[in-house]
C-alpha cells in the first residue's frame, strides 16, 4: 500500500505529514475490513494511497538530475524490487500455508490460483474475471483480494517511468514540466472519463481495472509538479472532504465513477497544503509500517471467518488486529528495512534482479508444494 509501497531512506526533504496521510488511509481500510461501525466507506483509503503514491514517486523523479534514460529506468525498477517483492512474497507464502492448515474442511482450493496471480501483481485482472463470485453474499472472499491495489500500482509504474524519463531525455529543462503536466493531464481526463462510463456498465471491472484507476495516480503525479504552500483553510478543507466521504459513501455507492474525485481531491489538498500535525509520532509510525500492515491485515481479519469452526465473540477481532499489527511491526523491522538498507543490493543491479526472481520462485514453489499436499489429501 505512498502509497502501498514502503518508505525508503529519509532525506532532508522528507515530509512526515505524508506518513500521517498513509496512516489515515490504512486505518480506513482496516476499519472497513474489521466491520467497525461508521467505516463502511473505508475503501476510500485505497484512493488515498493511489494519490499519495503518484505524488511521492513523481517528487522523487523530479529530483533526479541524471538524464540517462536506461539508467533511470534501471534504478527505478531496482528500487521497486527491493521495496515490494520480498515482503509480498513472504505474505503470499504465509497466507497459503495458514489457509491450508487452518481452514479444515472449509478450505477453498481457489487460493492456489489466486496466489499465483498475486505473485505477478495481476490480482485485479483475476478479480475481474471471477468478480461476480467475490460480490455474492455468503461466498468467501479471496485472501488475496487486497493485492488488487498493489497490482494497479505496478501496472501504472510499468508505463509511467518510461513516459517521465523519456520526457526528461527529449525535452529542454524549461519545457520539461509543462510537457509532463500536459501528459499527466491527458491521462487524468481520459482515465477519469472511462471510470465514469465503466462504472455504469460494469461495476466489478470498473472497481478493479487499472484503466479506471490510473487517473488517481496520475492526479497525484500532476500535483507533484506544483510547489506546496501553507494554507490552513485548504488543508482542513481537504481533511474535511475525506471525513465527509465517510458519511456520503457506502457499500451501495456506485464506485469509483465521479464520486472517487472526493477522496482524491481531499488527499490532493492535504498534499499541496500540508497539515504538519499529521506527522506526529504514533501516526507517523503507522504510516511507516503501512505497507506491511496492508499486506498482513487481510489474512488475519478474513481467514478466521473462513475456517471450519470459527471462534465467536467480538474480542477475537481485536486479537486478530493485534496479530496483524505485530506481524507488520516484526516484518518491517527485521525483514523489510534490512533489505531496503542493504548497501550491496542498492549498488548491484544484478543482485536485485536475482533477489526478485528468488522471491517469485520461492512463492511459486510454496504454492505448488501446498497444492500437491492438498491434492494428495483428497485422493
Amino acid at each position: 500500500m505512498s502509497n502501498l509501497v514502503p518508505v525508503s531512506a529519509r532525506s532532508q526533504t522528507f515530509r512526515a505529514d505524508i506518513q500521517g496521510i498513509r496512516a489515515v488511509a490504512i486505518i480506513l481500510v482496516i476499519a472497513l475490513h474489521l466491520g467497525v461501525p461508521g467505516f463502511s466507506a473505508g475503501f476510500i483509503g485505497v484512493d488515498v494511497f493511489f494519490t499519495v503514491s503518484g505524488y511521492v514517486i513523481t517528487v522523487s523523479f523530479l529530483k533526479k538530475t541524471e538524464t540517462k534514460f536506461l539508467k533511470n529506468i534501471a534504478d527505478f525498477w531496482r528500487s521497486r524490487f527491493l521495496r515490494l517483492f520480498p515482503l509480498a512474497s513472504l505474505v503470499i507464502c504465509t497466507t497459503v500455508i495458514a489457509s491450508y492448515f487452518l481452514s479444515g474442511k472449509a478450505f477453498n482450493d481457489s487460493i492456489f490460483t489466486d496466489a499465483k496471480w498475486a505473485t505477478f501483481y495481476a490480482t485485479n485482472f483475476r478479480l475481474i474475471n471471477v468478480g461476480s463470485n467475490y460480490f455474492v453474499a455468503g461466498l468467501d472472499q479471496s485472501l488475496f483480494t487486497h493485492f488488487w491495489a498493489l497490482a494497479v500500482e505496478q501496472q501504472f509504474y510499468l508505463i509511467f517511468p518510461i513516459v517521465v524519463f523519456a520526457i526528461t531525455k527529449i525535452s529542454s529543462p524549461k519545457a520539461r514540466t509543462l510537457v509532463l503536466r500536459l501528459a499527466l493531464g491527458l491521462v487524468v481526463i481520459a482515465s477519469s472519463i472511462w471510470s465514469v462510463l465503466q462504472t455504469s456498465m460494469d461495476p466489478v471491472a470498473s472497481y478493479f481495472s487499472p484503466f479506471t484507476r490510473f487517473w488517481e495516480l496520475a492526479f497525484g503525479a500532476l500535483l507533484a509538479t506544483f510547489q506546496i504552500r501553507e494554507n490552513w483553510v485548504l488543508s482542513f478543507l481537504g481533511l474535511g472532504t475525506l471525513l465527509g466521504c465517510m458519511f456520503l459513501l457506502g457499500p451501495t455507492t456506485s464506485y469509483p465513477g465521479y464520486l472517487a474525485w472526493l477522496p482524491v481531491i481531499g488527499t490532493g489538498l492535504i498534499l499541496l497544503y500540508p497539515i504538519r500535525q499529521l506527522g506526529f509520532g504514533p501516526l507517523r509510525y503507522i504510516g511507516d509500517i503501512s505497507y506491511a500492515l496492508y499486506l498482513w491485515h487481510f489474512v488475519w481479519l478474513v481467514l478466521p471467518n473462513q475456517i471450519e469452526n470459527p471462534p465467536v465473540g467480538d474480542y477475537w477481532n481485536y486479537l486478530y488486529l493485534l496479530g496483524a499489527v505485530l506481524s507488520a511491526v516484526i516484518s518491517y523491522h527485521f525483514f523489510e528495512r534490512p533489505i531496503h538498507r542493504s548497501i550491496s543490493l542498492k549498488a548491484d543491479w544484478l543482485s536485485t534482479v536475482i533477489l526478485g526472481a528468488v522471491c517469485i520462485l520461492t512463492a511459486w514453489t510454496v504454492i505448488e508444494l501446498v497444492e500437491n499436499l492438498y491434492l494428495r489429501s483428497i485422493l
